[in-house]
């Protein structure tokens, strides 16, 4: 029996898991041509959770209860970015964005036609809608080429609940898709792109920075230092060539998300936000420290762990400890950070019930948020802080259960994920022949 795609309960309706008469050349190829495609599912459930302002507009406190609020079109209107790039690049849109995430934010903008204020928030909301299907279907396709033999993965990365809650809430997805297509890129051993690859991601989303040193701690693992250098003299290569580009073309939008990140206030999701909700916020430099100092604790973790491990650890699993480790002590973590762990948890071997099992308790958490951002206008009819601090705790314990089983598997790899070893086949023994009867003495 091989393992199914699909949760066992799942799969009855269409003749259950591939048994032992299944094609065993290239049935793998076929399945996945099925799944790519898949990853539209999910995305129209988050546009029909989003359906009242998708009519009515991402304005007032009505988008939190409905639960229906996006970052895109607000950050759209705000910037503001109907001037495209080249207002980016003059520091008419200012963006509180990576300079690579504000300049794909920046370019669809520019795409908007013009129109009403709703009807061109509608119009950027749903390029973005199309952007990201594109970008999760790119991420089920580099699932599939990084662990061929495990559909279940890329299905994980195809119908994920995480797609409909958190994919339209930002401009995430860009970085998850960077991360995938270098791992695939580092499968193959294509080290210059795998650089690139990274170094547009760090300039995407931060978290990427914690992949890229996952990779280091991997690569000393397996005896691999020389490829992983050259990874990151490509990857450091890239970001100094960005870094230079936007110093002389815009220096404020490559500086500006850094410079906002350390004078913000602890964000929602984080777990330096509880003294603030006990009315005791502590101060936006000691929250930035602490923050960085989760972040390193994480990767030491991971050290441990590639020192430990009875087999060395994937790249993707290391990333999943490291990254889910750090975010949890992070200075904000929002609700579409959830998307930075889901190809990582695929591509690392969780299984269904344990992805189910962290993805309900995103979508716990993805209700109470809203509901305790909306204290802000209506107190009244908002969650309560203690109450929100109860969910916030629940998502925590979520991603240390994502992170356990990823760090439980590669410390003690299962049994059911080896391959059995056959038995070598034996030679047919030889057959056996009566002896000749002996000749009987001849009479006198």
């Amino acid at each position: 029996m091989r393992d199914d795609i699909l949760p066992a309960r799942a799969t009855r309706l269409i003749g259950g898991p591939p048994g032992r008469y299944v094609r065993t050349n290239g049935w793998w190829r076929s399945v996945a041509t099925w799944l790519v495609p898949l990853t539209a599912i999910p995305m129209a459930l988050a546009v029909l959770q989003r359906e009242h302002c998708i009519r009515f507009g991402w304005g007032g406190s009505d988008q939190f209860w409905r639960m229906c609020f996006s970052d895109l079109p607000a950050q759209y209107a705000l910037a503001p970015l109907d001037g495209g790039i080249a207002a980016y690049l003059r520091g008419e849109a200012v963006l509180d964005q990576p300079v690579v995430a504000g300049s794909v934010m920046s370019a669809l903008g520019g795409l908007v036609p013009t129109g009403s204020a709703l009807s061109e928030q509608r119009w950027y909301f749903l390029y973005w809608v199309a952007l990201v299907t594109l970008l999760l279907a790119a991420c089920v396709w580099c699932t599939i080429q990084v662990v061929p033999s495990d559909l279940q993965a890329a299905a994980q990365v195809a119908l994920s609940p995480v797609i409909a809650l958190a994919a339209v809430l930002n401009s995430d997805a860009l970085a998850v898709a960077l991360v995938a297509a270098a791992m695939v890129a580092w499968q193959r051993e294509r080290l210059a792109l795998t650089g690139v690859l990274l170094g547009f991601g760090v300039l995407t989303r931060g978290y990427v920075v914690a992949v890229v040193l996952a990779l280091l701690v991997h690569a000393w693992r397996v005896e691999a230092m020389p490829a992983a250098r050259r990874v990151l003299l490509a990857a450091t290569t890239t970001v100094l060539a960005l870094f230079v580009f936007f110093v002389i073309v815009a220096p404020d939008q490559f500086l500006a998300p850094y410079q906002s990140w350390w004078n913000g206030q602890a964000g929602y999701g984080s777990l330096w936000l509880i003294p603030s909700i006990g009315g005791h916020a502590l101060p936006p430099w000691s929250v930035a420290l602490l923050a960085l100092l989760g972040w390193g604790l994480a990767l030491l973790l991971g050290r441990v762990l590639v020192r430990d491990a009875f087999h060395a650890p994937s790249w993707a699993q290391l990333s999943l400890v490291v990254v889910g480790m750090g975010m949890m002590f992070g200075k904000a973590v929002p609700v579409q950070a959830a998307l930075w762990l889901l190809p990582l948890a695929a591509m690392a071997g969780v299984r269904w019930r344990d992805h189910l099992i962290w993805a309900g308790c995103e979508a716990l958490h993805f209700g109470a948020v809203w509901l305790y951002v909306g204290a802000l206008t209506t107190p009244d009819r908002a969650l309560p802080g203690p109450w929100y601090v109860v969910f916030l705790f629940i998502r925590v314990a979520g991603i240390t259960w994502l992170v356990t089983r990823v760090w439980q598997t590669a410390l003690y790899p299962p049994a059911r994920h080896e391959r059995p070893v056959e038995p070598a086949p034996q030679p047919d023994p030889a057959p056996q022949t009566e002896p000749a009867p002996e000749p009987e003495p001849a009479s006198a």
